[in-house]
């Protein structure tokens, strides 16, 4: 069962920490969702990696959007601007957030957005890496 729900700035480092990527792959631990899979899919360089890559994370468990998710995604930008640092996390980083708090999973990332987002909302996210590791 799903544990994480992994970012695309995971995504995009996982082969830096392969190891670890596949690990949590092949225990199932990882689930995705449409604004995740969006970015990710984004980036395909043409229809046969686009196929590739969206048939890949069809296999994975998906997080499905709700009144919950999307009710704490506006709060969570709301209290965002109240410190002023709604402009620093996107709108796409404060959803993913507030879809991962919902469904109960750690939020995995490799984002410094989400320390400000977690200082608000408290939930729990996971560094992919130790912070600065992989850039």
């Amino acid at each position: 069962m799903a544990r994480f729900l992994a970012d695309t700035s995971a995504w995009h480092r996982s082969g830096r920490v392969a190891d670890r990527w596949e690990d949590l792959l092949a225990d199932d631990e990882i689930a995705t969702c449409t604004p995740v899979a969006l970015e990710l899919l984004f980036s395909a360089r043409g229809p046969a990696d686009y196929r590739l890559l969206a048939n890949d994370l069809e296999s994975l468990p998906w997080i499905v959007s709700d009144v919950r998710a999307e009710r704490a995604a506006r709060s969570t930008q709301a209290s965002l601007a109240e410190r002023s640092q709604h402009r620093g996390s996107t709108p796409i980083e404060v959803f993913v957030a507030a879809l991962a708090a919902a469904n109960g999973l750690v939020l995995l990332h490799y984002d410094r957005h989400f320390d400000a987002i977690t200082r608000i909302t408290g939930q729990p996210t996971e560094w992919l890496a130790r912070r600065g590791s992989l850039d």
